[in-house]
């Protein structure tokens, strides 16, 4: 695993918030070991929660060993009745060894879409031409969400709640997802998969 990789972590006090930049060194099983600083190692109590930022997403986080070089952190095991972090904090982009199909349908009319990133909350996708914003403006949609493990898919609606206009001329488009708890532990397992892989890239 690369040590030029860089995470952020954050530590939350009573009266004020310490966050700093260390190198991910590497991780091993469920732990991830970071570089410590001098600050870090003073905020940084066994036992103690924190937050770790990295890539596109944000963990919940415990400190369960340090060293004068090192700082060892937990990532939380997967429950799935809890979520991972917040809903839109761990937000993925899907494997392109093997993507996801999504469909989004609006009177009947069923169009695939590839997904720019996934969360337990929504999606986001990109599109080109304007008139699609249009499309889903203030309009629940259907949405079916077809995963590459074991053949999983879901089924909901979805509703637009945030339009970014790249540099590019392109259009992202987030979508808020509604689905049922069963179809919601599909989502959290494969978040957390893609979570999993990519903090195991090299």
């Amino acid at each position: 695993m690369s040590s030029e990789r860089t995470a952020e972590i954050f530590i939350f006090e009573d009266s004020f918030f310490f966050n700093t930049k260390v190198k991910l060194k590497r991780v091993e099983g469920d732990r991830i070991v970071l570089t410590a600083t001098d600050l870090l190692k003073k905020f940084a109590v066994l036992g103690k929660k924190a937050h770790l930022k990295y890539a596109t997403f944000a963990l919940p986080v415990k400190v369960v060993g340090k060293s004068e070089e090192e700082i060892i952190v937990t990532v939380p095991s997967l429950n799935p009745e809890k979520p991972v972090g917040d809903r839109r904090s761990a937000r993925v982009p899907p494997s392109h060894v093997h993507p996801i199909k999504l469909y989004l349908a609006l009177d009947d009319e069923e169009k695939e879409y590839e997904v720019e990133d996934i969360s337990e909350g929504g999606f986001s996708i990109v599109v080109t031409d304007p008139s699609e914003v249009d499309r889903f403006l203030n309009r629940d949609v259907k949405v079916h969400i077809d995963f590459p493990v074991e053949v999983e898919e879901v089924r909901g609606t979805a509703r637009l709640v945030n339009i970014q206009e790249l540099d590019d001329g392109r259009i992202k488009l987030g979508f808020e997802i509604f689905i049922d708890d069963a179809d919601m532990v599909k989502v959290r397992f494969y978040v957390y998969s893609r979570i999993r892989e990519i903090l195991r890239q090299r």
